[in-house]
């Protein structure tokens, strides 16, 4: 069976208490772990419990998946997900996958990198009669998105025994309260969940070999759809380089990291032949203040009570929001939690370096940089906020911890942010450009179809009048 107290040393059960000489319940917390490298991969690098897959755990993940998708969806005010586009999925992906077709489009870098996912999807909704590109788009890229959350959801249970903790981890893919302008229901910014979810899978140890194919799957998709997957070489070089606890070499470790080599070797090999560029404008300034005010107040307060200017209140905002990070902080050193160090300290490096390089190598801070990041602050947060009880035989769940607390304040901003006005809301519908373009095409014109956001220049979609007819 897998290790209950998350690699943070034998869970204490009732026997063990009477054996030596204290109630079950009086056991101090571990305040400290060691920080020598084998230590910390110990703690890392959990076996996953050991659970048989039964029917009903498959019909409940089918129903979570679908409750995700659904959320999803519904998160996108206006005309709603399936009968708008976002800008890149249309005027990029959905065009390229046309015209090139699949395999061509697949081999094609954009904006400095290559986009293997989104990629894929495109290459189905250009399959498809066009009236239903629009709801293939927004459909896959929610599945995609549930997918990753069911998988970091399996994938922390080595380190969280408590189901609390698992879902603040991987519901928070679901409904991330910052970008919604741009990451809701996109598959051009399916990079961004896929993102986060990398590093929890780099910390995965499935026994079966179905997860086994599902972690290195999800590398290999992953590192080929976003150049950034450099951020994680070290956790992975740190991984396949460790011995474990039987003093072999961690099979599965030096796999990851060959697939994740592989995806950014292919990366690399774009920005080297000149197949596409990105411009570089760096600015540290940026990076570091962006990190302070957007990043880790993003998943503590939100995009509708933060805004879109950085003001007095935003910065007011942002203060109370690293009141809690000091909190958290706070309550581990204090002994009031159990925290987990290793993972906690993980998340917040590469949350920090996450958010600063994309930042660091463009001087914008898009709000969409921020995803990845936040969700990353969450888990550090929740690693910190473990209950004493955790790794204990008896649990009183009717006891209030940190972690409930910071539940409870997770849910309050995810639920105001569901659905927040964006650029996507205001159209134009995907039906209606359809006619437009059809209209055009009996004239002799080029069918173009506008996709979101109305802006200038617009982002336009082009099919060939052949495929409307």
């Amino acid at each position: 069976m897998g290790d209950p107290s998350g690699g943070r040393g034998p869970a204490l059960t009732i026997g063990s208490a009477v054996r030596a000489g204290r109630p079950a319940s009086s056991r101090p917390p571990r305040r400290y772990e060691s920080a020598r490298p084998a230590a910390v991969a110990r703690a890392l690098f959990v076996a996953a419990p050991a659970r048989r897959v039964t029917g009903g755990a498959v019909a409940l993940a089918v129903l979570a998946a679908a409750a995700a998708v659904t959320v999803g969806l519904l998160r996108q005010p206006g005309p709603g997900a399936l009968d708008t586009v976002w800008a890149e999925d249309g005027s990029v992906f959905l065009t390229q996958a046309v015209w090139k077709g699949p395999w061509s489009a697949l081999l094609t870098s954009y904006a400095g990198y290559y986009h293997a996912v989104p990629r894929l999807v495109a290459a189905v909704a250009a399959a498809v009669p066009p009236g239903a590109a629009a709801a293939v788009l927004a459909v896959s890229a929610a599945l995609c998105t549930a997918l990753l959350a069911l998988l970091v959801y399996v994938a922390s249970a080595g380190h969280f025994a408590s189901r609390l903790s698992r879902v603040l981890v991987s519901a928070g893919l679901v409904v991330v309260p910052v970008a919604q302008d741009e990451v809701l229901n996109s598959i051009a910014n399916f990079h961004w969940y896929g993102l986060y979810a990398l590093f929890w899978v780099l910390l995965w140890s499935p026994r079966p070999r179905a997860g086994k194919a599902v972690a290195v799957t999800t590398v290999l998709l992953v590192a080929t759809s976003d150049i950034l997957v450099a951020v994680f070489v070290p956790l992975a070089l740190f991984r396949a380089l460790r011995r474990t606890g039987t003093g072999r070499r961690d099979r599965l470790g030096i796999i990851l990291a060959s697939a994740l080599a592989v995806g950014l070797a292919a990366q690399i090999a774009g920005l080297a032949s000149g197949s596409s560029s990105r411009a570089l404008a760096p600015d540290p300034v940026r990076a570091a203040v962006g990190y302070v005010l957007r990043a880790v107040p993003a998943p503590l307060v939100g995009q509708r009570w933060l805004g879109h200017d950085v003001d007095a209140a935003w910065v007011f905002l942002a203060g109370l929001a690293w009141l809690v990070v000091v909190a958290a902080l706070l309550a581990a050193l204090r002994g009031l939690t159990r925290p987990a160090w290793a993972l906690a300290g993980a998340a917040a490096v590469h949350s920090a370096v996450l958010y600063a390089l994309p930042v660091l190598l463009s001087g914008v801070p898009a709000p969409r940089y921020a995803v990845a990041p936040a969700m990353l602050v969450v888990t550090a947060l929740v690693a910190l906020l473990q209950p004493v009880s955790a790794g204990l035989a008896v649990v009183r769940p009717s006891r209030v911890t940190p972690l409930h607390v910071l539940a409870a304040l997770l849910a309050v901003v995810a639920l105001v942010n569901v659905r927040v006005d964006n650029p996507r809301a205001h159209g134009p519908r995907w039906d209606v450009e359809l006619d437009q373009a059809r209209a055009a095409c009996i004239l002799g014109a080029p069918a173009e179809i506008p996709v979101a956001p109305v802006e200038s220049p617009p982002w336009i979609a082009q099919l060939p009048c052949g495929t409307l007819r």
